[in-house]
């Protein structure tokens, strides 16, 4: 199969409600930058039109294109997105006991919860201490979340409970290529942008901090060939 059906494979599944599948995307992108490394470029912009409001999917494309040795750039890359400690450190900055109300559950978040036997999972903020909401993608001072994650962090944040979200390792962008994800994403996904004043803090690979202390560090650079091009 060539790569780009595959690209499209993996988009199918993607719809269907699965989550972003960065490392089928990684091997996919690593052989054709071996095989035909000028077409690496569409191939990035074909992954982002499939997974548009997939922060990694920007991410793992930034570092493809920009890396000296793409080959070696993407397997990095998805070496460090296999890596990503960010479901440790939520598990770790849970607090005790209670109830936690994680509306959109995610493969990150629930691996924390799994790690945390004393922590009461519910999908509504009633009654819920903590409001956990997992980011599909953010940016400087802001993050983009499912319609029901932004409910109820909006909930959470009237009944006067702490709104934390999670982001995972790849899904924080520098401006330029934040600003447009959320061009492409919100007139074709059910996603809402939360800004930083509607919660109180970020979990990232680095741990639990501020928005402003988690969001401004991103790890990939504003690749210029990924603004502004028309599908």
């Amino acid at each position: 199969m060539h790569p780009l059906e595959q690209l499209r494979y993996l988009a199918r599944g993607w719809e269907s409600g699965e989550e972003f599948p960065a490392q089928d995307a990684a091997a996919v992108l690593a052989d054709l930058a071996r095989e035909n490394p000028a077409s690496l470029l569409q191939a990035c912009r074909r992954l982002i039109e499939y997974f548009p409001s997939a922060g990694p999917a920007w991410w793992l494309s930034a570092r493809a294109l920009s890396a000296p040795e793409p080959v070696e750039g993407i397997w990095v890359a998805a070496d460090e997105l296999a890596n990503d400690p960010t479901s440790r450190l939520v598990g770790e900055a849970l607090p005790t006991g209670g109830a936690v109300a994680v509306p959109e559950p995610s493969s990150v978040v629930m691996a924390a919860l799994r790690r945390r036997r004393d922590v009461q999972l519910q999908r509504r903020s009633s009654g819920a201490y903590l409001c956990v909401v997992a980011a599909r993608a953010a940016g400087p001072g802001s993050v983009l979340v499912g319609r029901h994650s932004a409910s109820a962090a909006a909930a959470g944040a009237r009944a006067g409970n702490d709104v934390w979200v999670v982001v995972e390792r790849g899904a924080l962008l520098p401006g330029p290529l934040w600003d447009q994800l959320v061009q492409r994403a919100l007139p074709v996904t059910r996603m809402e942008v939360l800004e930083a004043s509607e919660f109180s803090a970020v979990i990232g690979d680095q741990g639990l901090g501020t928005s402003e202390e988690v969001l401004s560090r991103p790890s990939c650079p504003p690749v210029a060939e990924l603004l502004g091009w028309k599908s």
